[in-house]
């Protein structure tokens, strides 16, 4: 009987944040600081106009940031983090409608990937009910976006503090 492997990698926790202000707001960024721990990378806010998909739950004018944690995880672990960030996305509203959206996702060398609860033909099950969605890819110094991903990952403003988030990430595990 062969034996077997055990192989564990470490991947950079992120957070893409949707909101209805172009500045991070305290209050949040003080609950995912006790969620995830010490925020690494606080990314810039930009217009998330490349859908309405949100606007009825949270209004127009919504803006998406990415940030990052000192906290990595091994990627099998991502389920876990979905399940906090919707409870935490709950927890923060305390209201019919969300005031923020929270999609937790995790990058490593090769890749930005978010966990959701929509199945859909490109993404993987994780089990637990979390389907796993590769959206960027990481090559020759770039991300580049999946055929399949949103429409605000297909024109990537987030790109240089995902390069940015990325540099930190690789620093931390090539030493």
């Amino acid at each position: 009987m062969a034996k077997a492997h055990h192989f564990s990698e470490e991947a950079q926790l992120l957070a893409f944040v949707l909101q209805p202000t172009d500045t991070w707001n305290e209050e949040l960024l003080k609950n995912l600081e006790q969620t995830w721990g010490t925020i690494r990378h606080l990314g810039k806010l930009f217009p998330f106009n490349k859908t309405n998909y949100y606007q009825d739950e949270m209004g127009g004018g919504l803006y998406r940031g990415v940030l990052s944690f000192d906290f990595t995880l091994s990627p099998e672990n991502i389920s876990r983090e979905k399940i906090r960030s919707n409870e935490l996305e709950l927890e923060f509203s305390k209201s019919e409608n969300r005031k923020v959206n929270i999609d937790i996702g995790y990058m490593d060398l090769d890749k930005v990937v978010l966990p959701s609860f929509k199945r859909g033909p490109f993404k993987l099950y994780a089990g637990e009910g979390i389907w796993l969605d590769m959206l960027l890819t990481y090559a020759k110094g770039k991300f580049s976006p999946t055929a399949w991903a949103f429409d605000d990952f297909k024109s990537n403003p987030y790109h240089h503090d995902l390069l940015l988030i990325r540099e930190k990430f690789k620093k931390k595990f090539t030493k």
